[in-house]
């Protein structure tokens, strides 16, 4: 589920039939997007990360917190730290009383990063609704194999800024994201993206490079 997060954080999606023209209205906004949020310094966003399931009767919702620095990041979300100084990532769980060390090149999936150019993949577009203020997309795979359907973008225009993202699993859970506020170019401390032993005492380390 945590990985689901970190790779959909900043994107979205559902069906309705689109012409050429539209298609690269959707791509051409989807670039706008994503280059605005590449061309910030920092970035520092609250968000709300909901799972629902109709069939199993599940709606829960967690918060969660996203620091951004170039490569460095700080996310947080269901109990875990993830600490990134650019060259190392650290994992911290504080109720298993242990933290991971991971080389983040070799794990997209933890890097917020790679949420920016996602989109470039293979993907058919498809705009849903566009209203003064909003635009909705869908972004559909063309991989058989995916293990979701879609993920559905809600755009706020004068912002060109990503709203919520709705991605729709094939085992029948939908994962939302709200990015409930966003800032951008805010100084940050670089210590914010180091694991520091001393303020999670009682953790185990375990390097899994």
């Amino acid at each position: 589920m945590r990985r689901i997060l970190l790779s959909t954080l900043l994107l979205a999606v559902i069906i309705v039939t689109g012409n050429a023209q539209s298609t690269t209205e959707t791509k051409n906004m989807m670039d706008r997007v994503s280059k605005k949020l590449q061309s910030y310094k920092t970035v520092k966003a609250e968000f709300s990360f909901t799972l629902e399931n109709e069939e199993e009767a599940i709606n829960d919702t967690q918060e969660g917190s996203l620091i951004l620095a170039g490569d460095k990041y700080r996310l947080t979300l269901m109990g875990i730290v993830a600490i990134c100084n650019g060259e190392t990532l650290w994992t911290v769980n504080e109720e298993l009383k242990e933290a991971n060390i991971i080389d983040p090149a070799e794990n997209e999936l933890f890097n917020p990063k790679s949420i920016f150019t996602l989109y470039e993949k293979k993907f058919r577009y498809e705009r849903v609704s566009s209203t003064a203020t909003n635009e909705v997309i869908d972004l559909i795979p063309l991989e058989a194999e995916a293990a979701y359907s879609k993920i559905r973008m809600e755009i706020i225009k004068a912002k060109d800024q990503i709203e919520e993202v709705t991605y729709y699993s094939t085992d029948g859970n939908l994962y939302i994201i709200t990015i409930k506020s966003l800032n951008a170019n805010i100084a940050e401390d670089d210590k914010l993206f180091v694991f520091d032993s001393k303020q999670y005492p009682g953790i185990k380390v375990f390097d899994m490079r």
